[in-house]
């Protein structure tokens, strides 16, 4: 909870964003999108996508909605971060 507070309080004005991805259709993303909704992400956006793969349209959509000042909160770091080709 403080935690949530102070990011709100950082982004004054601007948008907690989230993004959410799982790589395969039999996997769901909801647990991820429940724990973005519960740091106070106004709005989120999902990929299924594997890790190799570099089209993720939401990813890019996601990117194309921020703006200066906004705060993007990912559903799950494990890897993400190193495969992930932008």
């Amino acid at each position: 909870m403080a935690c949530r507070r102070v990011v709100r309080q950082c982004v004054g004005m601007s948008e907690f964003l989230g993004y959410a991805r799982v790589s395969t259709a039999e996997q769901t993303a909801v647990l991820q999108q429940d724990a973005l909704r519960a740091a106070g992400c106004s709005r989120i956006w999902s990929d299924t996508a594997s890790g190799t793969r570099t089209d993720r349209p939401q990813l890019a959509a996601v990117f194309d909605h921020l703006r200066a000042g906004d705060t993007l909160g990912c559903g799950a770091w494990t890897g993400w971060v190193g495969r992930c080709h932008i």
